[in-house]
C-alpha cells in the first residue's frame, strides 16, 4: 500500500565536479561567518555568554585580536560578569547554562594547548578559566546513572534542550578527562574522571544506533532542529573515541539525507512537530535553511545565529550522495517517502513542551522530561515529494492525548509547500493561542490527503486552512482551488460552511502573516487536500474539472474520496470507529521499515541504513565497530 514510486524526471546523479565545487566552497562560507563574528565583539549591550565565545572563536581562528579573545574567554567563565540565559534546577545542578557551554567548549577544543586542530592559540590563563569553570559545573551535574542503557529513551527536557545539555556534559567530561590535573578526581556521584568520559561516549554510541534505527528525531522537522543538530557537531569533530566520532558522522549523514529528501529550495516539506502557530507556520521552516547554507550553499546565507556557529565551523563534510540529494531536486523525481518516527510515551507533567515540570523520576529532576516507548509505532510519516511541491502528514490513529509525549503531539503541521516562492504553502491547523496537542489524524496517498481534527485534542478549537497570498484562488462547486508557481491545489471542507478570515498576529511583536484562513464552521469536518504538478495538466481549468468529477461519498460519518489522477481512494471514518484506509486497506502505523523511499532504506530497529542515488551508495552500519 505504501510502496514508494518514482516517476516524472529520470533519477540521475550530479557529476563529481559539481559536488566538489560545493564542498570546496564550505571554507569560503565559513570565512564569511568568522568575519561577521569578529566584527561583533561583546559589549554592555552584547553581554550574553555566546557573544564572548563567538568573538573568541573568530579571533583565534583568524589570528586577529588574540589577547582580546583570551579576555573574552576568561570573562565568559565568570558567572557574575555575563548573562547566562540558563535554566534553574537542571539535573543535579543549579545552573545548567544549557544553551551556552557546548559553544564555549567548542572554542576550547579548537584552540587549547592539546588541540588536534589549532593547538596553543588560547592562552594558559584562558584555558585554566575554562577548565576550572567546567569542573565546578560538571562535577555535580554529571551522573553516571543518568547514562544507564535502560534510560536511553528517557529524554531530559525537550529534545533540543536535552541534546544541547547532554552535549555540554559530554564535552565537559572529555575536556576534564584529557587534562592531567584532573586524572585522580571523582565526580560527586563517586565516578572516576576517565570512567565518566567513557560512559558518555558509550551513551552516544547507543544513542546514534537507537535513533538511526528507529526514526531519528521526536521533534521531527521542527525549527528546534537547528539547536539539536548544532550540538552534535562537537561530538563528530572532537571525540577522542574513534567509534563515537564515526557513528556521529554517520548520524549526521542520515539526518541530512532525511532532510534533503523532503526539501525544495532549502525549505523542508512534510509534517513538522513543534511547529508553532503564527509566523513559525506561515513563513518558518524546519530550521535547516540556516545550517544548509554552510554545508551546501543553499538557504539563508551567512546567518550568525549561535545555533548555527557549529554548523558554520565544523570539519564534518557530508558524503557525496547526501550532497547530491540536497542539490539535485529535479533529478530526484517524484516519489513517496514513508517513515516511522518516535513519539509514543509519557511526559512527567503536562507543561508546555517540557520545561518546568514538577518532580517525577529522580533522573529527570525538577526540569522534567519525557519517557519514550523504544518500540515506537503508531506514527507513520508520509511525504509526497516532487520537484514542484512537497506534501505530507503524520498519520496517527485516534489515540488519547496522554499516549503521546508532549514534544511529539505539540503543534503538528500538515500540508504542502510549493516551489518557486519562499512562503507559498497550504496547511491545516486548529485555532490556538500558542500551542495545541494531538490536533489531527489523517490519511494520505501520493498527492491526496484527508485530515480531521481529533476530539481528544487539547488547547485548541475549530479547524481552518491557511492559504498563502502568493496563491491565485478560485472557488467552485464547494472546492477552493489554488494556483502556485508550478503546481495546482484543491481544498474542500466536507461538512458545514466556510468563510474567509484575515490573519491575526500571535503577539504584538509579530507581524501579520502572508495569507488568509479558510475557516471551517464545523470544527470536526474532514478536509480534503489534493495537489498536482502543473506539468500534469493542460491548464488550471482542466485541473479544476478533474477534481470536481472525482467521486466523493459522505455518509454516516464515513468519507471516501477517489482521485482519478492519482488512481487512489482514501477512506476516513470521522467517528473514529475504524482506521483510515487507502484503497480499502487499513493504514499500517507500525510498518516494517523505518525509512522507505527510493533514496533511504532501513528496517525498523536494525541499525543499518542505506542511502543511494543513481550509482552513489552509502551504507550506514551502526551495529558494528570499525577497525581502528
Amino acid at each position: 500500500m505504501m510502496a514508494f514510486l518514482v516517476c516524472g524526471s529520470q533519477v540521475r546523479a550530479l557529476e563529481d565536479a559539481e559536488l566538489k565545487k560545493v564542498t570546496d566552497a564550505i571554507d569560503t562560507r565559513r570565512e564569511v561567518l568568522l568575519k561577521k563574528l569578529l566584527a561583533s565583539p561583546p559589549s554592555a549591550q552584547r553581554n550574553v555568554m555566546f557573544h564572548y565565545t563567538d568573538f573568541a572563536l573568530a579571533a583565534y581562528w583568524l589570528k586577529q585580536q588574540v589577547p582580546a579573545a583570551d579576555q573574552a574567554m576568561i570573562t565568559a567563565c565568570q558567572r557574575d560578569a555575563v548573562r547566562w540565559r540558563g535554566i534553574e534546577d537542571a539535573p543535579t545542578s543549579k545552573h545548567s547554562y544549557y544553551k551556552q557551554l557546548y559553544l564555549l567548549e567548542r572554542v576550547y577544543f579548537l584552540f587549547n594547548s592539546r588541540s588536534e586542530y589549532f593547538p596553543g592559540r588560547m592562552s594558559p590563563a584562558a584555558e585554566r578559566a575554562v577548565i576550572d569553570m567546567l569542573w565546578q559545573w560538571a562535577s555535580t551535574a554529571c551522573r553516571k546513572d543518568a547514562l544507564a542503557p535502560e534510560r536511553d529513551w528517557w529524554q531530559w527536557g525537550t529534545e533540543n534542550i536535552g541534546a544541547i545539555t547532554w552535549s555540554s556534559l559530554w564535552g565537559a567530561t572529555q575536556i576534564i578527562a584529557d587534562h592531567p590535573d584532573y586524572q585522580g578526581k571523582r565526580y560527586a556521584d563517586g565516578t572516576a574522571v576517565p570512567e565518566m568520559a567513557q560512559a558518555f561516549n558509550d551513551y552516544y554510541k547507543r544513542f546514534t544506533r537507537e535513533r538511526a534505527g528507529k526514526g531519528l528525531l521526536i521533534e521531527c522537522a521542527s525549527g528546534y532542529n537547528k539547536w539539536t543538530l548544532n550540538s552534535w557537531y562537537n561530538i563528530a569533530d572532537f571525540s577522542r573515541d574513534p567509534e563515537t566520532r564515526r557513528r556521529m558522522k554517520m548520524f549526521l549523514d542520515l539526518y541530512w539525507a532525511d532532510w534533503a529528501s523532503e526539501q525544495i529550495e532549502a525549505v523542508r516539506g512534510g509534517s513538522r512537530h513543534r511547529c508553532y502557530p503564527g509566523l513559525g507556520s506561515t513563513e518558518g521552516s524546519d530550521g535547516g535553511d540556516g545550517p544548509s547554507w554552510y554545508l551546501f550553499g543553499i538557504g539563508r546565507p551567512a546567518v550568525a545565529n549561535p545555533a548555527l556557529v557549529c554548523a558554520g565551523t565544523t570539519f564534518y563534510r557530508p558524503a557525496p550522495v547526501v550532497t547530491d540529494l540536497v542539490l539535485d531536486v529535479k533529478g530526484r523525481g517524484t516519489y513517496a517517502y514513508v517513515s516511522r518516527r518516535p513519539g509514543l510515551g509519557r511526559s512527567t507533567n503536562k507543561n508546555d513542551g517540557g520545561i518546568g515540570f514538577a518532580k517525577d523520576e529522580d533522573f529527570l529532576g525538577e526540569a522534567g522530561g519525557h519517557i519514550l516507548n523504544p518500540a515506537g509505532g503508531k506514527l507513520l510519516r508520509y511525504t509526497w515529494c516532487t520537484p514542484d511541491f512537497v506534501m505530507g502528514t503524520s498519520m496517527v490513529p485516534a489515540l488519547p492525548l496522554d499516549d503521546w509525549t508532549r514534544i511529539s503531539s505539540q503543534n503538528r503541521w500538515e500540508g504542502v509547500i510549493f516551489g518557486g516562492h519562499e512562503t507559498a504553502r497550504i496547511f491545516i491547523q486548529p485555532i490556538t493561542r500558542k500551542s495545541f496537542y494531538n490536533g489531527n489524524w489523517s490519511v494520505q496517498d501520493k498527492g491526496v490527503m484527508i485530515i480531521q481534527r481529533l476530539t481528544t485534542s487539547e488547547d485548541c478549537k475549530g479547524q481552518r486552512v491557511w492559504f498563502d497570498n502568493a496563491l491565485k484562488r478560485h472557488e467552485a462547486g464547494g472546492w477552493v482551488f489554488a494556483e502556485a508557481p508550478r503546481a495546482y491545489a484543491a481544498v474542500r471542507a466536507v461538512e458545514g460552511q466556510t468563510d474567509w478570515q484575515p490573519d491575526k498576529p500571535m503577539s504584538k511583536k509579530e507581524k501579520t502573516g502572508p495569507g488568509q484562513w479558510l475557516n471551517c464552521q464545523a470544527q470536526f469536518t474532514p478536509v480534503i487536500l489534493e495537489v498536482a504538478r502543473k506539468s500534469d495538466y493542460p491548464d488550471f481549468e482542466a485541473f479544476q474539472s478533474t477534481i470536481q468529477a472525482n467521486p466523493l461519498s459522505w455518509r454516516n460519518k464515513k468519507l471516501t474520496y477517489q482521485s482519478s489522477f492519482y488512481k487512489t481512494a482514501l477512506t476516513l471514518f470521522a467517528d473514529y470507529s475504524e482506521s483510515p484506509q487507502v484503497n480499502g486497506v487499513p493504514v499500517n502505523y507500525s510498518a516494517r521499515k523505518a525509512y522507505d523511499s527510493p533514496f533511504i532504506q532501513g528496517d525498523f530497529g536494525a541499525g543499518l541504513v542505506t542511502i543511494r542515488k543513481d550509482q552513489r551508495e552509502l551504507i550506514l552500519d551502526f551495529t558494528k565497530t570499525a577497525a581502528p
